[in-house]
């Protein structure tokens, strides 16, 4: 078997459908397709079993709580094919796209992944804009250190890759990056720079939703993101100690940022910790008088709201 398409799927069937569709009509038939739903309370099973088709395989699970990550991995561990490629449930590819991607790493072993370029679309499918910049290809590590040009639903790597990178764990943060940064610490990377995935953005997105209702889960992202990405670094290399401290220094602005909101509703509980992973992830950065006047001025105004938010809140229940 050439390829295995994974596929987590959580309360999407909507949208399952016709991410499921756009897989198993691919030109290059050679292929599977494997579901992993994470407890969904939805009809994604009847979604998945309407269509019929031996190649498609269906797995339940508990839901994990690992907003994907654990259901993908899940899929990974089954894949049989050659090459494993990601797909989202709220995504669709083009016919042609892994035609064209294998076709692209052709007999070269040294390619480990290919990518192509995705569009974007919204809720109902309407072209919204596209990727843009270049997409960097051959030894791309430096590239991906603290920045992921590739869209989950673009890549696929070599099945034979798994087990020297592992699997992308909870606690990694955002996992399609971290993937793709173990693949390229070992291998190549190759591109169909072609409009090949259609990625949907809207408001109903699994990982939106999550991080949406929880600014301090996109910091904890970014915070294991650089204690993932420090394994791998090279020895004594400037680009790789340069990337890391901005790695940090963005998962230390994350942080302050979920403390800000949080404090301007009025809600206090649970700061130490944040304030302490700020410090802790950039206190070079922090340090500096004008960052340390400004961001303290920020957090500042935040709790100020914060407290009067909450005295009117009390006045008020007093009143009734």
């Amino acid at each position: 078997m050439k390829v295995s398409v994974v596929v987590p799927a959580f309360n999407q069937a909507g949208y399952l459908h016709e991410a499921l569709g756009s897989a198993l009509q691919q030109t290059m038939a050679d292929l599977e397709v494997i579901v992993v739903d994470d407890g969904s309370t939805d009809h994604t099973r009847q979604v998945c079993e309407a269509f019929g088709d031996a190649r498609l395989r269906y797995i339940h699970q508990d839901n994990d709580r690992t907003m994907g990550i654990g259901a993908r991995n899940h899929a990974m561990l089954q894949a049989r094919g050659e090459w494993i490629a990601l797909l989202d449930q709220d995504d669709r590819w083009a016919p042609d796209k892994l035609a064209k991607q294998l076709g692209r790493a052709g007999a070269r072993p040294e390619i480990g992944a290919v990518f192509c370029r995705a569009r974007f679309i919204d809720g109902d499918g309407q072209v919204t804009g596209q990727q843009q910049g270049a997409l960097p290809q051959g030894d791309v590590f430096h590239a991906l250190l603290g920045r992921n040009h590739y869209y989950a639903p673009s890549g696929m790597f070599r099945r034979a890759l798994l087990p020297a990178i592992g699997l992308p764990h909870a606690w990694v943060g955002l996992g399609d990056h971290a993937l793709w940064l173990a693949v390229a610490r070992r291998a190549a990377v190759a591109v169909v720079d072609e409009l090949l995935v259609d990625y949907r953005v809207h408001a109903q997105g699994y990982q939106a939703l999550q991080r949406r209702r929880d600014l301090q889960r996109l910091a904890d992202d970014f915070w294991q993101l650089a204690a993932t990405q420090a394994t791998l670094l090279h020895r004594g290399c400037g680009v790789c100690q340069r990337a890391q401290r901005r790695t940090r220094r963005d998962a230390a602005k994350h942080y302050l940022r979920a403390l800000a909101a949080q404090w301007q509703l009025g809600d206090f509980g649970g700061s130490r910790v944040a304030l302490a992973r700020s410090v802790a992830a950039a206190p070079g950065w922090l340090a500096q008088p004008w960052v340390l006047v400004r961001e303290t001025a920020r957090l500042g105004a935040a709790a100020g709201r914060g407290a009067g938010r909450a005295l009117r809140g009390e006045r008020a229940g007093r009143a009734a």
